[in-house]
């Protein structure tokens, strides 16, 4: 049932209205390894901006900003962790987190305090 969710979750961000990532960005997200067409980057596109903090001080983070930034292991990492947390609010038993590429820098402060229950209960 969780599954189904997920699936009806990423069915809806790619149904959605899509947040066309500029050609600019489109390149370097090919360059970094990465097809722009697939479902994990189209579904962290749809997330936008995620506001969050580090060390303290408000951080705002968007596949588009980190792409143009030519920030390789961001955009790697933003796409990592973005699906991640889908999957987690989706089916908290049954996700893992994975062993790399996720970077907690690029949720919400809501969404690492999930992590951070996943964590402890792991």
């Amino acid at each position: 049932m969780k599954s189904l969710m997920f699936a009806i979750a990423v069915s809806a961000a790619l149904a959605a209205p899509a947040r066309a990532l500029s050609p600019e960005a489109e390149a370097f997200v090919r360059k970094a390894g990465l097809d722009p067409a697939s479902a994990a980057v189209r579904l962290a596109d749809a997330d936008g901006t995620i506001d969050t903090t580090y060390r303290g001080d408000q951080k705002s983070f968007s596949l588009e900003s980190l792409a143009l930034e030519k920030a390789k292991n961001g955009v790697n990492a933003f796409v990592t962790t973005r699906n991640f947390i889908h999957k987690l609010e989706a089916d908290f038993r049954g996700t893992p987190i994975p062993k790399t590429g996720y970077d907690g820098l690029y949720l919400t402060t809501e969404q690492r305090t999930l992590v951070a229950r996943k964590i402890i209960e792991s």
